[in-house]
């Protein structure tokens, strides 16, 4: 238990200073474009599940709470403040998830960050526009495909562990007994996480399945955008327009 009371410290403090990073650098706003764009894309590449009223829910979770643009920093420092207190009081599986979260955003951030710089250094017009062509080159560019199946990975241990943290006896209830508590503890951001990571994955009837077919498809996705040669493999979405900061 104290060793994930550890990574969770670690992988708050990673996300912490790529940020400050980040606002040094001018790049967070192209960031948090290339995760708006991130989310998008992953709804697109797997469109079936997305339209399955039983894994949308979870597909959106992991799109929008580990990928997608949201400003985590009361939950982060929630999380800091209060789970080294009370960690001999939750559940190590819902301990286990809230460490696997972290650290699949950790490394996301990282990597938004790193494709962010090099948008950033291959565009010199006064607007860069986000866009299959674009996200692609600097994707490449990167050179971090190591970096990015271990992304996938996190993302299958993730999907696993909250497999376990929803089939844990009685945690609907302790959810919602807790609902009240933890707002007036100011606390109600990290309750919403730990409610929207059990209502997302209580409704999948295969949860394996889901997830497997998930890290499929993204491996493939990795696999085809570092080949020598072939077409773009990243579907359509939309395109975004942002102007870097100076």
């Amino acid at each position: 238990m104290p060793d994930l009371i550890t990574q969770i410290s670690c992988h708050l403090h990673t996300v912490a200073s790529i940020q400050r990073l980040a606002q040094g650098t001018h790049v967070l706003p192209l960031i948090h474009a290339v995760q708006a764009w991130q989310t998008l894309r992953m709804q697109a590449t797997h469109n079936a599940q997305n339209n399955n009223p039983n894994c949308a829910s979870a597909l959106n979770f992991f799109a929008e709470q580990i990928y997608g643009p949201q400003d985590f920093t009361q939950r982060d420092t929630d999380i800091a403040r209060v789970v080294p207190k009370i960690h001999k009081y939750l559940p190590q599986k819902a301990l286990s998830s809230l460490a696997a979260a972290l650290h699949l955003h950790a490394l996301s951030y990282e990597l938004d960050y790193a494709l962010a710089s090099k948008l950033t250094e291959q565009t010199h017009l006064a607007c860069i526009i986000l866009d299959q062509q674009s996200y692609a080159k600097a994707y490449v560019a990167c050179n971090n495909i190591d970096l990015r199946l271990e992304q996938i990975s996190l993302l299958r241990t993730l999907g696993r562990n909250l497999h376990q943290a929803a089939s844990i006896k009685g945690i609907a209830m302790m959810l919602t007994l807790s609902k009240h508590p933890a707002r007036a503890k100011g606390l109600h951001t990290l309750h919403q996480f730990l409610q929207n990571g059990y209502n997302a994955f209580k409704k999948i009837p295969n949860s394996e399945t889901f997830i497997q077919d998930i890290v499929l498809k993204e491996e493939q996705l990795v696999t085809l955008l570092f080949a020598p040669q072939g077409d773009n493999p990243l579907p359509y979405v939309p395109s975004i327009e942002i102007t870097p900061e100076t």
